[in-house]
């Protein structure tokens, strides 16, 4: 029997808040370590993990390049990331993008 778009809407689930964010010891140690590597300039990064019921979980992390040129930067920076991203599944680590990290250390 089919159902109809609003009977579907109406019998999903509604996920829950998100109430704690568990970030492993990795992923405090990597954001660090590129921070320092070009403080004192901003750096960014993408964060991976999991969000199970209303914990997000991140578990690892990579950093985005930087470059001399921000056109660069931009055509090069998604190539990056879907190249990181497939690694990351070959390998069977968590690869869900949970959010976006922008850092920087004063020095």
């Amino acid at each position: 029997m089919a159902r109809s778009f609003l009977q579907v809407a109406a019998t999903e689930e509604v996920a829950s808040p998100l109430r704690v964010v568990q970030i492993e010891g990795l992923v405090v140690l990597k954001i660090i370590k590129h921070c320092k590597e070009f403080s004192p300039s901003l750096v960014t990064g993408q964060l991976l993990g999991l969000d199970v019921g209303s914990v997000l979980e991140l578990t690892n992390c990579f950093p985005f390049p930087i470059g001399e040129e921000d056109e660069e930067i931009e055509s090069d920076g998604a190539n990056y990331q879907l190249e990181m991203m497939r690694c990351l599944r070959e390998v069977n680590v968590d690869n869900n993008t949970v959010g976006w990290s922008v850092s920087f250390i004063l020095s």
